[in-house]
């Protein structure tokens, strides 16, 4: 199996560092991750700038991009000649639930696999800085992934999010996206030439409350894990003018 690491934490978080760990023995374990971290970008690619890449050896790319630049550059940079059997974006430090997901650059390298046809997987979790026990959640992926080997067979997103803190045993939900809402606030300060600085910093974050989503399974300490699709029809609406 061919496997490809991204993330969007930057190549030295953790986080990747346990998937690497676990999943070396597992088959052709390539990573291609951002030389610094790269959050909240999305499915942004570099479009008419160089992109600076330093191999680390033949199978580790640090790449001065954002985390979809990660997997374009492994599908079509030439640097390895494989056909990848599975995308592992991961893992994040804090969840990407609800609307995060659009912004996530965890979620948007996955997306950017899944449109490429590879079965693709964000990990996200509970936990929000690197002192997290990343080794646990690698362990508990691979044998999911084990465990699951059948409907990763065709290309698929999954989207999963593990607490910092499991009530139930690792219990896994199937689970919908829920809804977030998100308050912002920005820093505003004033540049010498009359200008502004905005530093937004974060959101403080809630949701809505709701059965089967993935908000309620992570709230209740489970392991949430949501199917995605690129299709952002709105059919309801469709179909009220059809």
């Amino acid at each position: 199996m061919n496997i490809l690491l991204t993330n969007d934490d930057g190549i030295e978080f953790p986080g990747i560092h346990a998937l690497q760990d676990e999943f070396a023995d597992m088959g052709n374990l390539f990573t291609f991750a951002p030389r610094m971290e790269k959050s909240a970008t999305s499915q942004a690619m570099t479009l008419y700038e160089d992109i600076y890449v330093k191999p680390i050896d033949d199978k580790t790319f640090i790449v001065n991009g954002f985390p979809v630049d990660c997997v374009n550059i492994a599908l079509h940079g030439d640097l390895v000649d494989v056909k990848f059997d599975l995308l592992i974006s991961g893992i994040n430090k804090g969840v990407n639930m609800g609307e995060d997901i659009l912004y996530s650059g965890t979620v948007g390298a996955a997306l950017h696999g899944f449109i490429h046809g590879i079965p693709s997987i964000a990990i996200s979790s509970g936990y929000l800085d690197k002192t997290g026990d990343f080794t646990k959640i690698a362990r508990f992926l691979r044998h999911f992934i084990e465990q699951s080997k059948e409907l990763l067979k065709t290309p698929v997103v999954w989207n999963i999010n593990y607490p910092s803190e499991i009530k139930t045993g690792e219990t896994v939900k199937w689970t919908k996206l829920g809804t977030r809402i998100y308050r912002d606030k920005y820093i505003r300060t004033h540049a010498e030439d009359g200008a502004f600085f905005f530093n937004l910093g974060g959101s403080e974050l809630n949701h809505k409350e709701a059965e089967g989503t993935d908000f309620d399974a992570y709230s209740k300490g489970h392991v949430s894990v949501t199917p995605l699709t690129t299709d952002a029809t709105d059919y309801s609406y469709r179909n009220r003018f059809k």
